[in-house]
């Protein structure tokens, strides 16, 4: 089932309902000259609508439907995000195994990923040891500070190391690192004005000529106005300088992320940069990655102090002490226990100390945010904050978030942590004292979502729409799979990582989409003998200015039932697939929406592979281009603006053609290309909800309409 590899899913919320009698239907049929308000939606008319708004006079305001659902896995958990920037669009939503807490994921790599070096008093009094691996003492002084559970102890020379549902190597870090770069700017320093993908004094020029192999050999320092950091460079004295790393491991006993200094590293970081202490030219095995990204704060809640200084009041000691309890004022923050704590929180909050010392932590050196008044972050944090799940859920209005219903799960031993940033998303619900169910396990364990059912057997729960209601399973649920007592043969099968094990890779996908459909109103249950398969279909985008690939699967029944509308499931693949091969859960879901026990729904698989660029600087864009098979990938021409079906689908060899972003878009509004050039036609999330549009006046879909 690797059909199903790597993704997330999505959040959703809504507009409120207008006190003027809503329309029945918000788009004609295709190819209808008129949108006919009397349309009939099967079991739903117009009279149907007047008769809500009567009743919505004298009781509760109904709640509004869009009849869309969205969601995702892994880098698809971006659907949450979009569903969150669009209530009006979506009803439910879900993230599978991604990373939607942004500033949890931006904070923990910074603390644990690029973390983990010595003292600069440490590193100064061994300069000429900083290569040595086994050098006494030890130049290197690992691992980086772990907060919560299910954090794995890493830092930057031994990121942690796993093969399931990604190869997680030193390469995959730095590209996720780059690729979020690109949608919100460099992390490390503030970004550069020019190129923001790259940090604050970069070169963009040498950076854009400049090959692979020179920018290893001969990098390019940052001029010494920007080299300035409290903790490794408090005086500029020292080189700051981009630097190359390597998957290659010569000496024996590192493991498959680790860092080997003996090694020839090719493969330029470029969103990165480190101190070079003992000015060689290169980043050796104790130098630090330069890191200026907020300032300086003590984590310590609102109350101003630490649990050692806490009075048990809300208030401070005048001195440390010895704590009568482990948190005397209750403001350490827990997900489940505490979601409202700030102490530990791993963000600055109002009341917090802080240094006012700019973002190089270093006073009278005039960079950001010095001596202001007020506690800055780079302006990347800024924007990604601004993107971040559990804080759009914070900010919902209460309205809003009593119409949605969402769907969250995640591994408790993904490689980046996908469990503790959805435990801040659940956290978020659960300030709001939403009603959220959180469950331990898939199936088959009294803590789990199906507690007694075989996670082979899940597959049969998935017609039981009583199970799948609110009052059984929750208005919000929240899975976490993974046995916490798995054998050595579940490890190695996948147990509880990015993806789960096969089975539960299945069960997952199933469960999320049984979810929303079961939660969207008035749904068609009749079986039906007809049976659709996925189709890949195209629109001319004018976000991209280019043709735009997307599948789609048409519910069973779809063209024998001309007078019938459907609602939408829009699903976002994860990191390393297309629409295509995520199409086919479909086979699935289609089966079950046949025989009646799944509600009938269009499907629309979202794409988020990066546009090619054709290597001959023609600048000509591929933005629609298919899966690739021996080297060739058919892509529409880019230019057509008719139909699908008027446009030519041309082979273009791999090799003609370069992805414009890292890896993939992450369904992100893209600031600069990889090559650090500012772009505006790279609104890779925007274009989901263009995409939306489009989908909305080709097929039949229902319109927006109040329940009764």
């Amino acid at each position: 089932m690797l059909f199903l590899v790597s993704g997330c899913i999505a959040v959703e919320d809504r507009e409120a309902v207008d006190t003027d009698v809503p329309d029945v239907v918000s788009n004609p049929l295709p190819g209808d000259a008129t949108s006919d308000t009397s349309a009939v939606e099967d079991g739903y008319d117009a009279q149907d609508a007047l008769d809500d708004v009567s009743e919505a006079d004298t009781g509760p305001t109904p709640r509004k439907y869009s009849h869309r659902a969205i969601g995702g896995v892994s880098m698809g958990a971006a659907a949450a995000r979009i569903a969150l920037e669009h209530p009006d669009l979506f009803d439910v939503g879900g993230a599978l195994g991604g990373y939607i807490s942004l500033q949890y994921m931006v904070s923990a790599g910074l603390r644990l990923q690029l973390g983990g070096f010595c003292d600069l008093d440490k590193l100064e009094a061994n300069i000429d040891q900083l290569n040595a691996i086994d050098a006494v003492p030890s130049v290197f002084c690992g691992p980086g500070k772990v907060l919560y559970d299910l954090e794995f102890s890493q830092d930057f020379n031994h990121l942690h190391h796993a093969v399931h549902g990604a190869d997680f190597n030193r390469r995959f870090y730095i590209d996720v690192f780059r690729a979020l770069s690109l949608g919100f700017g460099n992390f490390t320093t503030e970004p550069d004005p020019e190129s923001p993908y790259l940090p604050l004094g970069s070169d963009p020029s040498w950076f854009t000529a400049t090959s692979s192999e020179d920018k290893c050999a001969n990098p390019m320092a940052v001029p010494p106005l920007v080299s300035f950091n409290a903790e490794y460079n408090p005086d500029g004295q020292y080189p700051v300088i981009p630097f190359c790393d390597s998957d290659t491991r010569l000496l024996e006993g590192l493991l498959g992320a680790d860092y080997d200094p003996t090694a020839v590293h090719t493969y330029p970081t470029e969103v990165l940069l480190a101190v070079d202490i003992n000015g060689n030219g290169r980043r050796d095995y104790g130098e630090p990655v330069f890191l200026n990204a907020t300032e300086r704060y003590a984590d310590v809640g609102t109350d101003g102090c630490a649990n050692v200084m806490e009075d048990g009041k809300g208030g401070c000691l005048p001195t440390t002490q010895e704590p009568v309890k482990s948190d005397p004022n209750g403001d350490d923050f827990h997900w489940l226990d505490n979601p409202l704590g700030t102490e530990l929180n791993d963000r600055w909050d109002p009341g917090e100390p802080y240094d006012d010392h700019g973002l190089d932590g270093v006073l009278d050196t005039n960079d950001v945010g010095e001596s202001n008044g007020i506690f800055d972050t780079n302006s990347a944090l800024v924007r990604a904050k601004a993107s971040d799940v559990s804080d759009l859920i914070t900010q919902l209005s209460d309205e809003a978030l009593s119409s949605l219903d969402l769907y969250f799960d995640s591994g408790i031993r993904d490689p980046l942590h996908a469990a503790v940033s959805t435990r801040f998303a659940v956290a978020a619900l659960n300030g709001r004292k939403a009603d959220v169910q959180y469950f331990q396990g898939i199936a088959d364990r009294p803590t789990a979502l199906f507690p007694t059912t075989a996670i082979e057997d899940v597959v049969n729960e998935l017609g039981n729409a009583t199970r799948f209601s609110k009052e059984s399973m929750g208005t919000h649920v929240y899975v976490e799979y993974g046995d916490p007592n798995a054998s050595q043969a579940a490890l190695d099968a996948g147990d509880g990582g990015h993806l789960g094990t096969i089975e539960e890779v299945l069960s997952r996908m199933l469960t999320w989409c049984a979810f929303a459909l079961h939660r969207l109103p008035d749904p068609d249950t009749e079986p039906t003998e007809t049976f659709n398969v996925p189709e890949s279909r195209s629109y001319f985008s004018e976000i991209f200015g280019a043709r735009r690939n997307y599948t789609i699967v048409l519910p069973p029944g779809y063209d024998a039932n001309p007078e019938k509308r459907y609602p939408v499931v829009y699903l976002l693949h994860g990191l390393g697939q297309s629409p295509s091969e995520f199409a086919n859960v479909a086979f699935v879901t289609g089966g079950l929406m046949a025989n009646g026990l799944l509600p009938k729904a269009i499907q629309v698989y979202v794409d988020g592979t990066c546009c090619r660029i054709h290597k001959d600087n023609s600048g000509l864009r591929e933005c629609a281009c298919g899966d690739r098979t021996d080297g060739v990938r058919q892509c529409v021409d880019p230019q057509c603006t008719g139909p699908h079906e008027s446009c030519a689908v041309r082979d273009i060899a791999e090799t003609e053609t370069e992805s414009e972003c890292v890896r993939a878009s992450l369904y992100l509004d893209l600031l600069t290309d990889r090559w650090g050039k500012r772009r505006d036609n790279m609104k890779y999330g925007s274009a989901v909800v263009e995409l939306v549009e489009h989908i909305d006046t080709t097929y039949r879909t229902r319109a927006t309409i109040p329940t009764r």
